[in-house]
């Protein structure tokens, strides 16, 4: 007597959940209003969200590519409405609304000097620099992870209260300024 062998039926590998999709928003749909409290409205294929977030996906590559467009919903959670593949698309009026928005977000001061870096010994560095929003002290916790090369050039620094501070290209900066740099990173 034989027996049969019989296939066996995997279950799927991967599951396609809502979230897994990206949904590109047409920039004719949507339409962003700025309130007087300073927070941004979008109207979207017939209903209204307030208090929407705008967010850069790839913040360091491109500042108007790749938007994302959430809002808050009644059990405080964030939902995606969808992505906004290139903020050129908009109208004129609309693009400003979204590049203020997102400016003042990402308000990340330039540095161009580094005069000095102190280690306190407690987690703590203080970097006394010069920024295109003038001279800063920017206390730094936990430097390892909050200040640092996120490739051969580029320097992204996170401040204590969560400011952020970069510098795009350190080979640019001085010769001072690079020797202080090279100690912490």
């Amino acid at each position: 007597m034989t027996e049969q062998i019989k296939p066996i039926q995997s279950a799927p590998t991967e599951e396609t959940y809502e979230i897994d999709k990206l949904n590109l928003i047409d920039c004719a749909d949507i339409r962003f209003a700025k309130e007087e409290s300073g927070y941004v409205t979008a109207e979207y294929l017939g209903k209204t969200y307030r208090r929407v977030n705008l967010t850069r996906l790839i913040p360091f590559i491109s500042k108007t590519k790749y938007i994302s467009v959430s809002y808050e919903n009644e059990e405080k959670e964030f939902r995606e409405i969808g992505v906004i593949k290139n903020i050129d698309e908009l109208e004129p009026e609309q693009r400003e609304i979204v590049w203020y928005f997102l400016e003042f977000k990402y308000f990340m001061p330039q540095i161009t000097k580094i005069s000095s870096i102190k280690d306190n010994m407690r987690g703590y560095i203080f970097v006394d620099a010069e920024t295109t929003a003038g001279k800063k002290t920017i206390c730094v916790r936990d430097w390892y992870s909050n200040f640092k090369m996120l490739n051969e050039h580029y320097l992204y620094v996170v401040d204590a209260d969560g400011n952020k501070y970069f510098a795009p290209d350190v080979d640019k900066l001085d010769r001072k300024s690079r020797s202080v740099i090279e100690m912490f990173v």
